[in-house]
């Protein structure tokens, strides 16, 4: 029931052989316009990408309430600012998002990794460019993820041997 060539959330649950069949996760999450890069919290909450009517992404969330996800809602500005923000990356106790963002002032380049923090009054913080040994000025950051221990950050990025990451003294 989705045309050919829009992007939604599909999934495939874990079976004693491996994964089953992938089935779209339907809505309220997935719509006529795009979502992709779900990002799911230790509680089920889902953060993803969504163009709205005018085609522009932002980053939203729906609650798992009772097995069942929820209308989602768009975050704030202080997680959707700049131009364009797309791929991010909750956090699994859901205290911050990295959010790859484009147009911010503080850039690197026009596309850098983000950090906003979450308190437990779901207020968000101001986002922090997370510097400049994630962000480079190709400008091209766009999707992060961290190891389950929460040790490690796994970024990508489209830095080239010229343009490769500051040296730790500078």
């Amino acid at each position: 029931g989705i045309e050919p060539g829009i992007m939604n959330i599909w999934v495939s649950d874990r079976t004693g052989n491996g994964w089953g069949e992938p089935y779209s996760i339907g809505s309220p999450i997935n719509t006529k316009t795009d979502q992709y890069f779900p990002s799911v919290t230790k509680t089920g909450t889902m953060y993803f990408t969504s163009e709205d009517s005018t085609n522009e992404e932002f980053i939203y969330r729906s609650k798992l309430v009772d097995g069942i996800y929820q209308e989602p809602e768009k975050l704030p500005a202080n997680v959707n600012g700049g131009r364009a923000r797309f791929n991010a990356l909750i956090s699994p106790d859901e205290t911050f998002i990295i959010v790859p963002t484009f147009g911010l002032p503080d850039s690197y380049g026009a596309t850098d990794y983000y950090i906003v923090f979450r308190n437990e009054n779901d207020v968000w913080s101001n986002p922090i460019n997370m510097g400049n040994q994630v962000n480079n000025i190709n400008g091209q950051e766009w999707s992060a993820s961290i190891s389950p221990d929460g040790k490690y950050l796994f970024f990508m990025s489209a830095r080239t041997p010229e343009v490769g990451f500051e040296s730790e003294t500078s």
